[in-house]
């Protein structure tokens, strides 16, 4: 493990903070306003899709605008919908999932798909599954193509099992027949919610299933077993399913001996989950417990030192105290710093930040590596005077910090902190502070970014102030995007068609993602200026796409149900 992984594993790397600052509910008229504003630019960008070149780019803003325009006018968004179907059969019939160099394109339409069910799901179930269906690719091929499309199935399964659980268990038990996957083992407590019965026959059916298979030779499939076990018990599984699933793990796992390299190996590999599972054949299958306690002396006898280090040291960390994680040291020399980084992380949880740093001070001989852990205990130790509201303690712990980034960060988690607390005048003292900093500091990335979370926390304190430091940023973001643009393919790839992607995973396509979302956020208070900012980005299609974020949050400022419906989607992996 390195360092850095290490750190972030113990002393938990500082993140930004939560900008949840308690705001006045808006009246029906204030709603009302921003719902036409809303609808307004959902007209102006629907009006623009037509124009666009990049396919993926006409599905997204297609689907979304006609999943937005649902409520307003049901009929015009399926038309929209319909022709969102259109473009990805002709789309998808024009590529070869097996032809390597169709696979990014294969990829991008994969997730579009998966983002238009998702929509269409919540809006008519039915007309999820017929675009599903319709939008098929012409053969699968390969186990990878049969994998995509049954995750896709069964993620629409998920989605609508609360309306009709009859057919989402109609749908897995189509996938069952092909076979077993951890979207199976989700979709149990989903049907389960609306359908006990229907939810107990799926686990009884995938168990059943589970038992004709070789759990040795497929790894995912022994995973999905152990998996079940805690994805689905009692009182919900019925109990006698449930101890029939423990006797037959419990009863193959006895059987795997250290005969060969093969089984020494799936012994190895499967340690951890059988000596996490000890507490389900405690409570359900007691009679197996001695036998494979046993079983796991014996496989630990077959480790390599280090393997049995990470075991000795995470017991240590899970049971012991600090002086038990030292003790570990002298029996393995060769992995002192990262016991001794544990001892001090557990010095630190238990309250006693001075030992932490004696440990890491006095133990870590390396002078780089102690360093890195010393200045990573004092950010460690300033979030956690934040998080008691010791605000004049942790502005006198700030030089500490290192990295501008890091303490503007700092500075606006202190100014949440204050302002949920009613000190306005603090807060927004405290940005000022931040600010300051940014503006004395070379632009970089990491500040851009900076200074976009710095946005984001104005705006529900000061939208004015939020709007002219998005606008400070316009011109700048406009330049690496021309930029990138004609850099377009010598190290990564913005453009298809000559337009911006929007699921380019790019630092750049992150940065420009934030943007957006913050414009979606001053909206709330800032209708005005979110606009003003959005109308001066060049390119047509990231202008429509900030604009849609815009819209998006205004009908989303209804309340928690809409939030979460309008909610943006994450990379599919």
């Amino acid at each position: 493990m390195s360092l850095r992984c290490a750190l972030l594993a113990s002393l938990l790397l500082v993140t930004s903070p939560s900008f949840a600052i308690a705001q006045t509910a808006e009246t029906p008229a204030e709603t009302a306003a921003k719902d036409q504003q809303a609808y307004e630019l959902l007209e102006t960008i629907a009006a623009g899709i037509s124009s666009l070149r990049n396919v993926e780019n006409r599905i997204y803003l297609g689907a979304t605008v006609a999943d937005l325009l649902w409520n307003k006018d049901e009929k015009r968004a399926r038309a929209l919908f319909g022709t969102v179907t259109s473009e990805v059969v002709s789309e998808m019939s024009a590529l070869d999932p097996t032809d390597e160099h169709q696979q990014q394109n294969y990829g991008m339409i994969y997730q579009r798909r998966r983002e238009v069910v998702d929509r269409m799901a919540r809006r008519d179930p039915e007309m999820a599954l017929a675009f599903l269906r319709a939008t098929r690719p012409a053969t699968e091929s390969s186990d990878q193509l049969k994998q995509n499309e049954a995750q896709l199935e069964l993620h629409l399964a998920g989605l609508i099992a609360g309306k009709d659980p009859t057919q989402a268990l109609r749908i897995a038990r189509a996938n069952l027949r092909k076979g077993i996957s951890y979207s199976l083992m989700h979709l149990i407590p989903q049907i389960d919610a609306k359908d006990r019965a229907a939810a107990q026959s799926l686990h009884s059916e995938i168990i059943e299933r589970l038992k004709n298979e070789d759990l040795r030779r497929n790894y995912d499939l022994a995973n999905s077993a152990w998996h079940l076990l805690s994805a689905y018990q009692p009182p919900q599984a019925n109990e006698q399913t449930y101890r029939g699933l423990l006797e037959f793990i419990a009863g193959f796992i006895l059987s795997v001996s250290a005969t060969d390299t093969a089984s020494v190996n799936f012994a190895q590999n499967s340690y951890h989950q059988v000596n996490s599972a000890i507490p389900y054949f405690e409570k359900y299958a007691p009679g197996r417990v001695v036998p494979l306690k046993q079983w796991l002396r014996s496989v630990q006898r077959t480790q390599d030192p280090t393997s049995q280090m990470n075991q000795e040291l995470n017991e240590a960390v899970r049971k012991g105290t600090v002086d038990n994680i030292l003790a570990l040291a002298g029996k393995y020399p060769e992995h002192q710093t990262n016991i001794y980084q544990q001892a001090a992380s557990k010095a630190l949880s238990s309250g006693d930040p001075n030992r932490a740093r004696q440990i890491i001070s006095e133990m870590v001989t390396d002078p780089a590596q102690r360093r890195q852990m010393l200045e990573q205990l004092d950010n460690q130790l300033t979030w956690n005077t934040i998080s008691q509201n010791k605000i004049a303690e942790a502005r006198a712990m700030l030089p500490r910090v290192k990295t501008v980034e890091q303490q503007v960060q700092l500075l606006m988690s202190m100014a949440i902190t204050v302002a949920n607390k009613g000190d306005k005048q603090q807060a927004l003292e405290l940005l000022a502070e931040a600010r300051t900093m940014l503006d004395s500091a070379p632009l970089d990335s990491g500040k851009m970014s900076a200074r976009l979370q710095l946005a984001q926390s104005y705006s529900t304190l000061d939208s004015d102030q939020s709007v002219a430091l998005m606008e400070s940023m316009i011109v700048h973001l406009n330049q690496l995007v021309a930029a990138a643009a004609v850099l377009d393919g010598f190290e990564s790839r913005y453009l298809k068609n000559g337009e911006w992607m929007r699921a380019g995973y790019t630092s750049l396509g992150n940065l420009i993602n934030t943007f957006d979302q913050n414009l979606g956020q001053i909206a709330r208070h800032n209708v005005a200026g979110a606009r003003q900012v959005s109308n001066q980005i060049e390119r047509p299609e990231l202008r429509m796409m900030a604009q849609l974020e815009i819209a998006q949050s205004l009908l989303a400022g209804a309340g928690p149900a809409n939030r979460n419906a309008f909610r943006r989607f994450g990379r599919i992996r």
